[in-house]
């Protein structure tokens, strides 16, 4: 896992029209071709916050997700129910 893919993928969704709408519409098709292992690949599409923020994403890029109902049209309601679960297990239920 590098992240470069994940935050191409954000920064994509930042700056480029026709990918943001292809990630509201159409995620898997627009997530096809970066640069993504399978685990960065479905913790974006199923939405899960609190993986891509164990995995180090940058939390201000992650935060474009739901300004842009991007993934199928995530809310900011849903975007903070799963990042909180960062705060209810911190390591993800991985212990030292």
């Amino acid at each position: 896992m590098s992240l470069y893919g994940i935050h191409k993928a954000l920064w994509l969704l930042q700056n480029d029209l026709e990918f943001r709408e292809r990630l509201r519409t159409r995620p898997e098709g627009a997530l096809a071709h970066l640069p993504l292992s399978e685990t960065e690949r479905q913790a974006l599409l199923r939405r899960d916050m609190a993986a891509l923020y164990r995995m180090g994403t940058h939390t201000f890029l992650m935060s474009r997700l739901p300004r842009f109902n991007a993934l199928g049209g995530l809310t900011r309601a849903e975007y903070q129910q799963s990042l909180s679960q960062v705060l209810q297990d911190p390591d993800g239920g991985v212990r030292a």
